[in-house]
């Protein structure tokens, strides 16, 4: 079984129905919700939901995250002194929630899906593709 970050977009894609970034990324996502395929949720990926639903950007909750959490397949992963400290050294990544984010995949040391181009060209974090 493989472990994999998500950031927002993608989880917010799959969750509409949406193809997710790749066929790989999709796949990962599908994978997650047959037991194959564990998929990471960082806090911050669930700050960012709250923020953007609130301001009626998406139509996914956090109550249908939590939902999808109740699966083992879905794991919420907390913002840890551990994670902040990773993301203290992620020099190439300037924008905060995206630096956490690709900090909760350092830490664990797991690949990340994202299409963001700033995250995809880091050296600290390897991308699902």
């Amino acid at each position: 079984m493989s472990s994999f970050v998500t950031d927002t977009q993608a989880l917010v894609k799959f969750m509409l129905g949406k193809k997710v970034i790749n066929d790989a990324c999709h796949k990962a996502f599908l994978a997650a919700d047959q037991g194959k395929n564990t998929i990471i949720i960082p806090a911050i990926v669930l700050m960012e939901v709250l923020y953007l639903f609130e301001k009626n950007r998406i139509s996914v909750d956090l109550i249908q995250i939590e939902e999808l959490m109740k699966s083992r397949n879905y794991q919420f992963e907390p913002l840890s002194l551990e994670i902040l400290k990773t993301a203290s050294s992620i020099d190439d990544i300037p924008e905060l929630h995206d630096r956490l984010i690709a900090a909760t995949a350092k830490y664990l040391d797991i690949p990340i899906i994202t299409n963001d181009p700033l995250i995809i060209k880091s050296r600290h974090v390897n991308i699902l593709d």
